[in-house]
């Protein structure tokens, strides 16, 4: 057998046949499978396999098999088919790469890259197959990749954490006020901001409970970043970090659950509320997903397929204020997730943790003015709604990098991941005898709905208020880790 196949091995290599079409899709097939091993979670639509597809193969083949055969059947230019076939296989599969690794095309690098294959072509035009063979087996290892996040997929149900431990999806509800849900990303809560590493004097605090919001003290997000905190969130349940994908800041089927496939948003819609997602960017929602809200501030046509998640930029102040002044259908109940990307906690630019800390506040106080606007907006709009102002998680600040903020023990930088701000302005002073236990994200929206239907059996099923992080066994083995008991 390995006699058989080093024997077609080398006759595919010294054979004086071409292969246009295959070259075609081997450019192709690398960059694409690139891809989605490592965005799956970002581009897994069917709408993204269909632009893919003709982008990556139709494309490509197309171009080389027509390219091919003016060479091939010119008797001037017949002796510079396999000096295109060279030349291509190596251009075009840097054209296709620098689109998926940089999400944009390296011009100038590009054209040092054309330059080099055409002087190698003079040389080595003859050896195209082998780069061909070349770059299929630099396939091998992103194809196992994407295969295992597939197959999980297909043999296990990524959904069933969310199932509830009683009735509550049934929940009818007493009163029906608006409600408006206000994230602005990475603002760690007061008792963080007072303490090392953030040490500022933060006035925001005192400006919400003078108007009449209760702020929460000591609170934790569940999980150190976005998507997996917010997808516990509206899962009411915790994951525990699910399949955890390449990235440490996707998680399965995150952005699906977020854009509505949750108890929250089909509680909401069992009560009659009209349900309005309002967002800076296309974050959430840069893979197509089904959506189960009725309003979307920004609509998948806007959204690139090669997005680097910031390419559509909203106000989501004005759009909001543009719902409220429409006074349409008064008499329905509306929830509304309104998600401000500030102060978007600290990056690992590589500027130093004190300079980090200092952009940090820097935002903050952007997003205090941010915050005063809106929330002043709604009170004079709605007097009656319910504000909750929640953060995904803490500002991260002190945090060195990327590695040390899975792996610190450092007590204070824990509570920089995880300690968020979260306060509520509630309508009436019922909301006493169901708030009481509020400590973290995962429980926000059980202990709301308690109190809209005012039924403290619901507050049985609390799920627990410790946060978890990600435990890198190895390079091969991650688990969810109880960071904050």
């Amino acid at each position: 057998m390995k006699f058989n196949i080093k024997e077609k091995f080398n006759d595919f290599i010294n054979n004086n046949k071409d292969y246009p079409i295959l070259t075609g899709f081997v450019v192709g097939f690398y960059p694409l499978i690139f891809f989605y091993s490592n965005n799956f979670e970002t581009i897994n639509s069917f709408q993204h396999l269909l632009f893919f597809c003709f982008l990556f193969f139709i494309t490509p083949i197309v171009f080389i098999f027509v390219i091919y055969r003016f060479f091939n059947n010119s008797i001037t230019y017949n002796h510079l088919k396999r000096h295109f076939l060279f030349v291509t296989v190596i251009e075009f599969t840097a054209v296709l790469f620098s689109m998926v690794y940089f999400l944009n095309l390296w011009i100038k690098v590009l054209l040092f890259v054309l330059f080099i294959s055409i002087l190698l072509s003079i040389k080595f035009n003859k050896q195209y197959k082998k780069v061909i063979v070349f770059i299929f087996l630099l396939s091998i290892i992103p194809l196992f990749k994407l295969l295992s996040i597939f197959s999980y997929r297909v043999f296990n149900d990524t959904l069933s954490w969310m199932n509830q431990k009683d009735c509550i999806k049934n929940v009818r509800f007493k009163k029906s006020p608006n409600i408006y849900f206000i994230e602005p990303d990475g603002y760690a809560g007061k008792e963080e901001m007072e303490k090392y590493p953030y040490e500022y004097k933060n006035n925001m605090y005192d400006w919400l409970e003078s108007k009449n919001f209760t702020l929460y003290k000591n609170t934790n997000s569940n999980y150190p970043a976005t998507l997996a905190s917010n997808a516990s969130m509206f899962g009411m349940k915790h994951h525990f970090l699910g399949k955890i994908s390449n990235s440490p800041f996707e998680m399965d089927n995150a952005r699906s659950i977020i854009v509505g496939n949750n108890p929250v948003i089909s509680i909401l819609k069992n009560n009659n509320y009209k349900n309005y997602f309002i967002v800076t960017d296309e974050y959430f929602q840069q893979s197509f997903k089904k959506v189960k809200y009725d309003f979307f501030n920004i609509k998948n046509a806007e959204i690139p397929y090669f997005t680097n998640s910031n390419n559509v930029q909203k106000d989501v102040y004005a759009d909001l204020k543009i719902i409220l002044d429409s006074k349409q259908n008064l008499n329905q109940p509306k929830f509304y997730f309104i998600e401000k990307m500030l102060p978007h906690h600290i990056h690992f630019d590589g500027t130093g943790k004190a300079n980090e800390r200092k952009v940090y506040l820097e935002k903050i106080e952007k997003s205090n003015v941010f915050l005063k606007k809106i929330t002043t907006l709604i009170s004079e709009k709605d007097p009656n709604g319910i504000i909750i102002i929640a953060s995904d998680h803490g500002g991260w600040v002190g945090i060195e990098n990327e590695n040390e903020m899975f792996t610190t023990k450092q007590q204070r930088l824990i509570k920089s991941i995880f300690g968020n701000l979260l306060a509520i302005k509630w309508n009436n002073k019922s909301h006493f005898e169901y708030d009481e236990k509020l400590k973290s994200n995962v429980n926000i929206f059980r202990i709301l709905f308690s109190y809209l239907s005012e039924d403290k059996l619901f507050l049985k099923n609390l799920e627990g208020d410790e946060s978890y992080n990600i435990g890198f066994d190895s390079d091969f083995s991650k688990k969810a880790v109880k960071i904050i008991n």
